[in-house]
C-alpha cells in the first residue's frame, strides 16, 4: 500500500553515551538530563548574542536556497552538530545528503524501498530511515554515509524519532498499529508498543522522556519511554499527520489535515491548551526550540506558516516550492529546510533582520496648476518587510521657503498640491515598511506650475456661448471691435435710408 506519511519534530539533544537507562532516579539518568537541561539553558543566550536569531517584527524568513534531491523527497532531518541535511527520496529509494554550509548534495545513499521518514541522532552521528516497501529500517553512518545495519520492523513503517539520551529509536508501523521500539547500540526490536489506529507519525520529548505518536484515527498516543507504554491518549480532530515537541516548553504540535489546524498539546497534563488555524493542508510540523517558534508544511497553498508558540498565534508564511510535505529545523543556525514531494527540492529558509526600504527610483514630475504629479518606481529592494506607502516632498528652488509639501498613497502617481504657480519645484520619494522610512530618491527632473488659461466670458451678443463655457467663444478683444463694427455698419444703413428723397414721376 502507499504509506501516508509526515515528518518529525523531536530535538535532539547531547552529549550522551550509547546504554539505555533504567528510569529518571538511574544515576546515568541524572547525570544527562543535568547536562542536557544546562546545555538548553546555555543555548538561548548564545542564540541571541551570535546564533539563531530570535522572531520579531523586524524579522523576515524567505527562501534563500532551492536544493534539487532525489524523486519525492517526503521528510527531513538535521544533524545540528555536523551541520548535515538529510532527506529520504520515496521515488527512487535513497536519502540525499545535504552540506547546510553550502547547500549541496555531497551524498546519495541507496536505502530500502519506499522511504518516508527520517531522524538523526547528533550524538552518535547516525540516521534512520523506514522503508515503508520493505517493512525495514536502514541504519545510515553520517560519516560515511553508508548504510551499517537495516532493521525490520513491523507492517508499513512510516514515521521515526530519535531519543538521543537514551539512544533509544522508536518507528510507527501503520498497518500493525503499533511502535517498534529499537535499541541504537544493537540495532535490534527490544519492545513493540499497541498504539493507536494507523500511526503515522512520532515524536520524542528527550527531557521527560515521553514519546508521541500521531494516529490517523485523530488520536495521539503518548508512550512512558521509561517502561514502554501507553499512559494517555489526546484527542485531536482532522485527519492528523504530524507531531513535533518543543522539549524546553514541554509543549506538542499536531498538525491537522483536514480541519487546518494546529493542535497544541500540554506535555503535563495531555490535553489540548489550543487550536491554530493555519492554511488549508497543513502536514510537516517542526519546531525551533531556541525561537518558539513552529514551522507548518502547507500543501495546498504551497506555504510553511510560522506559527507563535509564546501566542499559539500564526505570523507568518513563506512560498516555498511544490507539495510540501517534510519540514526541519537547525536550532544552531536558525535553518529551515522543507521538502517538496512534488517538486524534487528542499526550499531552505533563513531569517533576515528587516531594515527599512531603499528609495523609489525613476522619479518624474508634471507640473499643473499649483500641482505636479509625481511618478516613481519601487525600490530594489522592500528591506525584507512589505512597503505600506510612499511619500512625496517638494523642494521650491525659486522660493525654497515655500517649499515642504508633500503627497502619501500606496502607490504611484502621487500629486503634490498647494504649489506657486511660477516657482520651480523639484521632488523626491520615500518608501516605509513596517520598520520605518527609507532614503529620500534622487530628485526629480524640475517643473514649474502654471495657472490654466481659463476661456474668458463671451459678450453679451453671444451669451450662450459665455454660459456654456464653450471654446467656441470669442476672446473679449475681438468679440469687442466685431460688436463695434456691427452697431457702425448699422447705423449708417439707418442714416442712408433717411437721406434718399422720394422719386417724382
Amino acid at each position: 500500500m502507499s504509506a501516508l506519511h509526515g515528518t518529525g519534530g523531536s530535538i535532539q539533544a547531547r552529549p550522551v553515551g550509547r546504554q539505555r537507562t533504567r528510569g529518571l532516579d538511574h544515576p546515568v539518568w541524572r547525570v544527562r538530563l543535568a547536562a542536557l537541561v544546562g546545555a538548553v539553558a546555555l543555548a538561548a543566550p548564545l542564540a541571541v548574542l551570535g546564533g539563531a536569531v530570535a522572531a520579531s517584527a523586524a524579522t523576515s524568513y524567505v527562501v534563500t536556497a532551492t536544493v534539487p534531491v532525489g524523486g519525492l523527497p517526503s521528510g527531513a532531518a538535521v544533524n545540528a552538530t555536523t551541520n548535515t541535511v538529510y532527506v529520504p527520496n520515496s521515488g527512487d529509494n535513497t536519502v540525499s545528503v545535504i552540506n547546510g554550509a553550502t547547500n549541496t548534495v555531497i551524498a546519495t545513499v541507496p536505502v530500502g524501498v519506499t522511504p518516508n521518514e527520517v531522524a538523526v541522532s547528533a550524538t552518535a552521528n547516525t540516521v534512520y530511515v523506514p522503508n515503508s516497501g520493505d517493512n525495514t529500517v536502514s541504519v545510515i553512518n553520517g560519516a560515511t554515509n553508508t548504510v551499517t545495519a537495516t532493521v525490520p520492523v513491523g507492517n508499513t513503517p512510516t514515521g521515526v524519532a530519535v531519543n538521543a539520551i537514551t539512544n533509544t529509536v522508536y518507528v510507527t508501523n501503520q498497518s500493525d498499529n503499533t511502535v517498534s521500539v529499537i535499541n541504537g547500540a544493537s540495532n535490534m526490536v527490544t519492545a513493540t508498543v499497541p498504539v493507536g489506529v494507523a500511526p503515522n507519525e512520532v515524536a520524542v520529548n528527550a527531557i521527560t522522556n515521553k514519546v508521541y505518536v500521531i494516529n490517523l484515527s485523530e488520536t495521539v498516543s503518548v508512550i512512558d519511554g521509561v517502561t514502554n507504554t501507553v499512559t494517555a491518549t489526546v484527542p485531536v480532530n482532522g485527519t492528523s499527520y504530524a507531531v513535533a515537541v518543543n522539549a524546553i516548553t514541554n509543549t506538542v504540535y499536531v498538525t491537522n489535515y483536514a480541519a487546518g489546524t494546529v493542535s497544541v498539546i500540554d506535555g503535563v497534563t495531555n490535553t489540548v491548551t489550543a487550536t491554530v488555524p493555519v492554511g488549508g493542508s497543513p502536514y510537516g510540523v517542526a519546531v525551533n526550540a531556541t525561537t518558539n517558534i513552529v514551522y507548518v508544511t502547507d500543501q495546498s497553498e504551497q506555504t510553511v506558516w510560522l506559527v507563535d508558540g509564546a501566542s499559539n498565534t500564526a505570523t507568518a508564511t513563506v512560498p516555498v516550492g511544490k507539495g510540501p510535505y517534510g519540514v526541519a529545523v537547525n536550532a544552531t543556525t536558525n535553518t529551515v529546510y522543507v521538502a517538496n514531494f512534488n517538486g524534487n527540492t528542499v526550499s531552505v529558509i533563513t531569517p533576515m533582520t528587516a531594515t527599512t526600504p531603499a528609495a523609489p527610483t525613476g522619479v518624474s514630475a508634471t507640473a499643473g496648476n499649483g500641482q505636479a504629479s509625481v511618478a516613481f518606481s519601487p525600490p530594489a529592494s522592500d528591506g525584507g518587510s512589505a512597503i505600506t506607502g510612499y511619500t512625496v516632498t517638494a523642494t521650491d528652488v525659486t522660493t525654497p521657503g515655500n517649499g515642504g509639501q508633500t503627497a502619501t498613497g500606496t502607490g504611484s502617481p502621487l500629486t503634490v498640491t498647494g504649489l506657486t504657480n511660477g516657482d520651480t519645484y523639484t521632488f523626491t520619494v520615500t518608501a516605509t515598511n513596517a520598520i520605518g522610512t527609507g532614503a529620500p530618491s534622487r530628485a526629480s527632473n524640475a517643473v514649474t506650475p502654471v495657472a490654466t488659461l481659463v476661456n474668458p466670458v463671451a459678450s453679451p451678443a453671444n451669451t450662450s456661448l459665455a454660459a456654456t463655457g464653450s471654446d467656441e467663444a470669442l476672446p473679449a478683444g475681438l468679440a469687442g471691435l466685431l460688436l463695434a463694427a456691427g452697431l457702425a455698419l448699422l447705423g449708417a444703413a439707418r442714416l442712408g435710408s433717411r437721406s434718399k428723397k422720394p422719386h417724382i414721376g
